[in-house]
């Protein structure tokens, strides 16, 4: 598809004069193109079929499934977990069962975050369980499965710990072109396990409150423990996708729901290549939707090519999401 081509032409307008930019990026805003849900139109569907998921009494499996269709429910990826990661994580992408190898044992988280901050790069790696697993017994002492859950959080903990792993990570997972060879690494690691109701009242307890302070006390440094209840969908979270990372590289597995292209994903739609099957997979999406985030994808491909190629001039992006 030619940059001079695309759904706006509709509503194309004379090219104003750009001063010293060579060219300008612009966000396609007919009125009329196909939208996405409305946020809090998705937010209220997604929760309640989050919550009917869980009264089924779940296996993992279903649960990870669930939440790679949507990312904006798995948290850690606005800086919301650890020191920071304001500026979020490239493309907006959560790594989905990503393969840790490098020296010492091989390990799969089930969800990565690599988000930044001014001073930091700061991996969020998300462990969850079956949700009807419980946190403690009925005598007050950790549940077997909770400490098992826990001491995976201190095998990611020793993998970072070791020499070069901390490369192999930036090498593999930070995709674009800039690596922030000069930040350092501060992962943080988070534990979503069980049900809030282990801890009301008839739940199994005879003093909750004092079991959920214990609970508290059981983090390490940099992790964060949450129940399965506590997720929501976050609009700061909303434009994200899910990725798999591939022998060849990273693939988008899945948008979210209400995913909208922009000038900023240019460079890395042409590193994550063709969206075709994660638009496929994509939930609560028209076909029609789905058909114009694959324009809209292929003409940012496009624009970072030919800027690229061109090499010459100021380039200026508008803000906007499509």
């Amino acid at each position: 598809m030619s940059l001079s081509r695309g759904y706006s032409d509709a509503v194309a307008s004379p090219e104003p004069d750009l001063g010293v930019f060579q060219r300008v990026a612009r966000v396609d805003s007919n009125p009329s193109r196909p939208m996405a849900l409305p946020w809090q139109q998705y937010s209220d569907m997604a929760l309640a079929a989050w919550h009917s998921l869980l009264a089924q009494q779940p296996e993992e499996t279903e649960v990870q499934r669930f939440l790679e269709l949507h990312p904006s429910m798995i948290p850690g990826g606005s800086g919301d977990v650890g020191p920071g990661g304001h500026h979020r994580s490239d493309m907006g992408a959560v790594f989905r069962e990503p393969d840790l190898t490098g020296r010492g044992r091989r390990f799969e988280p089930d969800f990565i975050w690599v988000t930044r901050s001014s001073g930091l790069i700061t991996p969020i790696l998300i462990e969850i369980e079956k949700p009807s697993k419980r946190w403690f017994r009925s005598d007050g002492r950790p549940s077997g499965d909770f400490k098992d859950a826990r001491d995976q959080l201190n095998d990611w903990r020793s993998w970072f710990a070791r020499d070069g792993n901390g490369t192999i990570f930036r090498d593999r997972f930070l995709f674009l072109s800039e690596k922030y060879e000069d930040r350092p690494l501060e992962p943080q690691y988070v534990l979503i396990y069980g049900r809030e109701s282990e801890f009301h009242h008839g739940g199994g307890h005879t003093d909750p409150r004092a079991l959920r302070y214990k609970r508290d006390q059981q983090r390490g440094a940099n992790e964060s423990f949450m129940t399965f209840d506590a997720l929501r969908p976050r609009y700061d979270h909303g434009n994200a996708m899910t990725l798999t990372m591939t022998a060849c590289g990273p693939k988008v597995h899945a948008f979210s729901p209400v995913y909208g292209t922009s000038p900023s994903i240019s460079e890395g739609a042409v590193v994550l290549g063709d969206p075709s099957e994660a638009l496929e997979r994509s939930i609560m999406m028209s076909d029609e939707r789905r058909a114009y985030l694959a324009q809209r994808w292929m003409y940012w491909q496009e624009y970072e090519q030919t800027t690229k190629a061109a090499r010459d001039g100021l380039h200026a992006r508008e803000a906007g999401i499509e």
